[in-house]
């Protein structure tokens, strides 16, 4: 399991590779497709639902919060009081507010793809250098 400390002695293209790993899809999904390229398929991860239209109400924020909640053993959330990404017409918006502090934030991401929102989200939570609050 990584760790923040080791993150942090990345480069942001070894921090991105982790990250894709991370969303790499299951190994027990591949094998269950007949007619795929298994070396292209092993490249793919999964990937925001960018959209914000629903087929279901909920269905893409459940979905884009899970892909998030992949790194909550990070710590992501213990810099924040609230951390929200919600995705409106293609165009990704991080909301935040920062645990111990008054302002509400809004970073927009347009043009970029998961794995770079995710790393943003790591340099405004676990590379910050902010307060973190205190679980244990």
């Amino acid at each position: 399991i990584m760790t923040v400390e080791v993150l942090k002695t990345k480069s942001k293209e070894e921090i991105f590779e982790f990250i894709r790993k991370q969303l790499k899809f299951n190994t027990k999904l591949s094998e269950q497709f007949r007619h795929i390229d298994n070396e292209k398929f092993k490249k793919e991860h999964r990937r925001f639902e960018m959209s914000g239209y629903e087929s279901a109400k909920g269905k893409c924020t459940l979905f884009n919060s899970a892909i998030l909640n992949e790194f909550a053993y990070l710590g992501i959330y213990d810099y924040t009081s609230y951390l929200f990404l919600d995705f409106y017409k293609g165009i990704p918006t991080l909301y935040l507010k920062y645990f111990n502090e008054d302002d509400n934030h809004e970073f927009e991401y347009s043009g970029y793809g998961t794995v770079e929102i995710i790393y943003n989200i790591f340099d405004k939570t676990i590379f910050s250098g902010k307060q973190e609050r205190r679980r244990y």
